[in-house]
């Protein structure tokens, strides 16, 4: 990035690289320190090539955005979400509309009584990349106020008038215009783990189930991946080249030592566990949950971001991006 270009959007370059490790990969970007609590990224890539992402720097509040206009060199100094100044959040997730724009779910704690209180979800639109958001829209609370709605994975555009919400207490259609809420599939709630549309219109569910028929009948998958354990840990995603991948984390405590990404070649039915990939070995525990979210950069590339909340790296505690080779997926 030039000069020019660099002080016209007022990007800062946070150098702070955790330095040589996991041979093969480049070494993370380092976007901000000081990070702890629940900080959960989330990330989205639009249809420009930009990079935008959302994370908590500290225990639900001050909730950040943060954009990149290189494909995650650089980025832009994390600044307040706008709609969530004066609110406690519990991070959510970023999703890219077929027509471009962003959609930005998050969880807002509210209060039910002087002793008790649960989250629903808010959504907001951006129209250009990231830069502005539109007024947040609620999604209905459950209607027992005591049971929270939470949401952490990218929502599934199954239409323009069919979001396919995976919440934690429930997995519904939504209509983003009208706001109105109809079963989806076989009426049964997935909770709290991802479900993704592949390039040839299945549908997967972190629960280890996959659907042809847009969720009415389900056929389970074994041997799958352990992402219903943590759900609103782990992620899953579809590739447009068709593979599609799951984070796994590997090893004792709260973070394990290892992050490793699962691989589906046909399309969910199988998945290749005995040929984990590596993504991000420290040497030492990692800490915190790492929770990394990612998007294709391009068709060669894979782009991540993540955190780690150990004290004791190079710079401290802090929220990072990495690159992957989509080859090291492939083969």
């Amino acid at each position: 990035m030039n000069k020019s270009l660099s002080s016209a959007l007022g990007v800062l370059l946070i150098s702070g690289f955790l330095g040589a490790q996991d041979p093969g990969l480049p070494a993370p970007v380092r976007i901000d320190s000081g990070v702890s609590g629940h900080i959960h990224p989330a990330l989205a890539i639009t249809k420009k090539g930009n990079l935008v992402a959302v994370y908590c720097k500290s225990e639900y509040k001050p909730y950040l955005v943060t954009r990149s206009l290189d494909m995650g060199k650089t980025w832009s100094k994390p600044a307040l979400f706008p709609h969530t100044v004066d609110t406690q959040v519990y991070p959510g997730s970023l999703t890219t509309l077929a027509d471009g724009r962003l959609v930005h779910a998050w969880n807002v704690w509210f209060n039910i009584d002087d002793k008790k209180r649960s989250r629903h979800v808010a959504f907001s639109i951006s129209e250009d990349d990231g830069v502005t958001w539109s007024k947040p829209k609620n999604i209905n609370k459950n209607k027992d106020e005591k049971i929270e709605s939470v949401i952490r994975h990218p929502i599934v555009e199954l239409a323009t008038d069919k979001w396919l919400l995976p919440l934690m207490d429930r997995t519904v259609l939504y209509n983003p215009a009208t706001g109105e809420e109809s079963v989806f599939g076989d009426g049964k709630n997935h909770g709290l783990v991802p479900i993704i549309k592949t390039v040839k219109n299945t549908l997967v569910s972190g629960k280890g189930l996959r659907s042809t028929d847009e969720g009415k009948t389900w056929v389970e998958i074994k041997p799958f991946p352990d992402v219903s354990s943590q759900g609103w840990r782990h992620q899953m995603i579809s590739l447009d080249n068709g593979l599609l991948v799951v984070s796994q984390i590997v090893g004792p405590g709260f973070g394990g030592d290892v992050i490793n990404f699962i691989v589906s070649k046909d399309d969910g039915k199988t998945w290749l566990l005995d040929k984990p990939v590596e993504f991000y070995n420290p040497g030492r525990p990692v800490g915190g949950r790492a929770c990394p979210r990612s998007v294709m950069l391009d068709d060669q590339t894979l782009g991540t971001i993540f955190y780690d909340t150990d004290a004791k790296q190079s710079g401290g505690s802090g929220i990072f991006f990495r690159t992957m080779p989509l080859s090291l997926l492939i083969k």
